[in-house]
C-alpha cells in the first residue's frame, strides 16, 4: 500500500513542467497509473528479491500492462523497499549490490525502451558487466554519477539517497504539516527541492546555466507563497507554463525523489499519513 499511495499521489500531483493528471507531457496520465500495481507489487517482494530483480520485475510488469515502464521510479523504490522490509540500513543494502544486480538492471533498461539504452547509466553498467564478476552495480552507479551533472539515479545510489533523504523527505514532512492536502504538499516539496538542487535532466538537455535559472524561478515561486497562498498558486501555474514552453526545461529528475520520499513516509507512518487533509465544510 505504501508504494501504491506514493505513486498514485506523485503521478497525479501537478508538479510544474511534469506529467500529471492535468497535463500529459510525455506519457498519458492513465498509462502511468496502469503501471502502478506492477511497481507496487515488485516493491512488496523486495525482501525476497535482489534490488536488480525487483527493478526488472517492476519494468516487465509495467510494460506488459501499460506498454510503459517508469524505470527511474522503480530504481528509486527498490533499495528503499528492500532496506525497510529487511530492517537494514539503506547503506548496507546499497553496499551489497552485486554483479548480478548489474545484469538485471541492464535487462530492465533494455525492456524499458530504446531511450534508456542511450544514457550514461546503461553505458556504465555495460562497462561493469565487461569488467568481470568483481564489478558490481554500485560500482557502475558511482561511475555514472560522475561528471556534470551525473546521472540522477546513479548519484542517489552512490551517495546513499542524499537528495531523497536530506532534501525531499524533510521538505515533504514540512509541507504535509502545512498544506491543506497531499497534492499541494507534494508540489511544495518538489519546488523546494528544485530551488535547492538544479535538475540534472535540465542540466543535461539545456546546460547548467538554464538549470540554475529554473531553480531561481522555483525559488521565486516559493517567495510568492508556493502552495500555501493564492498568489503562490498563481506563480506555480505561471512557472508550469514557462517550463512547458521549452521541453528542455522539464525538471524530470526532481519528480522521483519526491515520490520516493512519499514512499518512505508511508512506510514509516502508514499510507493514511499521505491522505488528504481538507476538512469537510460545516453544515449550515
Amino acid at each position: 500500500m505504501a508504494a501504491s499511495s506514493a505513486l498514485f499521489l506523485g503521478y497525479s500531483a501537478p508538479m510544474p513542467g511534469n506529467d500529471s493528471r492535468y497535463f500529459d507531457v510525455t506519457v498519458a496520465h492513465e498509462t502511468r497509473l496502469l503501471g502502478v500495481p506492477a511497481l507496487a507489487s515488485a516493491a512488496a517482494t523486495a525482501a525476497e528479491n535482489t534490488a536488480g530483480e525487483t527493478v526488472l520485475e517492476a519494468v516487465l510488469g509495467s510494460r506488459s500492462i501499460a506498454g510503459f515502464a517508469d524505470f527511474r521510479v522503480a530504481g528509486y523504490l527498490a533499495p528503499l523497499a528492500r532496506a525497510a522490509l529487511l530492517g537494514e540500513r539503506l547503506g548496507r543494502v546499497l553496499a551489497r549490490l552485486t554483479h548480478a544486480d548489474a545484469r538485471s538492471f541492464a535487462r530492465a533498461l533494455e525492456a524499458a525502451g530504446p531511450d534508456h539504452v542511450r544514457g550514461a547509466l546503461y553505458g556504465a553498467i555495460n562497462v561493469a558487466l565487461g569488467a568481470g564478476r568483481d564489478a558490481t552495480l554500485r560500482d557502475a552507479m558511482r561511475f555514472a554519477a560522475t561528471g556534470t551533472p551525473g546521472e540522477p539515479m546513479a548519484r542517489e545510489y552512490a551517495h546513499n539517497f542524499e537528495v531523497t533523504r536530506e532534501l525531499a523527505l524533510p521538505s515533504l514532512v514540512g509541507a504535509l504539516a502545512r498544506a491543506e492536502a497531499a497534492r499541494p504538499a507534494l508540489v511544495q516539496a518538489y519546488l523546494e527541492v528544485l530551488a535547492e538542487a538544479p535538475d540534472a535532466d535540465v542540466t543535461s538537455r539545456a546546460g547548467r546555466k538554464e538549470a540554475e535559472e529554473v531553480s531561481r524561478m522555483a525559488h521565486g515561486v516559493l517567495k510568492s507563497g508556493g502552495a500555501y497562498s493564492r498568489r503562490g498558486v498563481q506563480a506555480v501555474t505561471n512557472l508550469d507554463g514557462l517550463l512547458r514552453s521549452d521541453t528542455r526545461l522539464k525538471p524530470s529528475a526532481t519528480e522521483a525523489p519526491i515520490i520516493a520520499a512519499a514512499f518512505l513516509l508511508a512506510l514509516e507512518h502508514g499510507s493514511g499519513y499521505l491522505n488528504g487533509r481538507v476538512r469537510p465544510a460545516p453544515h449550515k
